[in-house]
C-alpha cells in the first residue's frame, strides 16, 4: 500500500473546543481538495504526551505535517489550505 504524501496530525486535549474545530476545519479542507494522498489523524495529547513533547507542542491545537510542527494555534481556513497545498507541491510553509 503506498504511503500518503502528506500526513496531518491535529493534537488535541480532552475538552478542547478549538481542537475539535481545528479537526473539523482540516476535514472540510481535505474534502474540498479531494486528495487521497493525505492522511488525517486526531492525536490525544494526554495519551501521546511524549510524542507531542518531542514535536515541540506546548499547547493545543497543534498541527503537524509529516512530523513537523506547522501551526501552534487554530489556523484560518485559508492558512490551512495554503499550507497543505504548499506541502503537496514540495514548497515550504510561509
Amino acid at each position: 500500500m503506498p504511503q500518503n504524501r502528506l500526513s496531518i496530525e491535529i493534537f488535541s486535549a480532552p475538552g478542547c473546543n478549538k481542537c475539535r474545530r481545528a479537526y473539523r476545519l482540516a476535514q472540510d479542507v481535505l474534502q474540498e481538495l479531494d486528495n487521497h494522498d493525505i492522511a488525517l489523524r486526531l492525536v490525544n495529547i494526554v495519551e501521546e504526551l511524549e510524542y507531542a513533547v518531542d514535536l515541540g507542542i506546548r499547547a493545543t491545537p497543534g498541527i503537524v505535517f509529516n512530523g513537523t510542527l506547522v501551526f501552534t494555534a487554530m489556523p484560518t481556513e485559508e492558512a490551512l489550505r495554503k499550507a497543505i497545498l504548499t506541502h503537496l507541491t514540495g514548497g515550504e510553509h510561509e
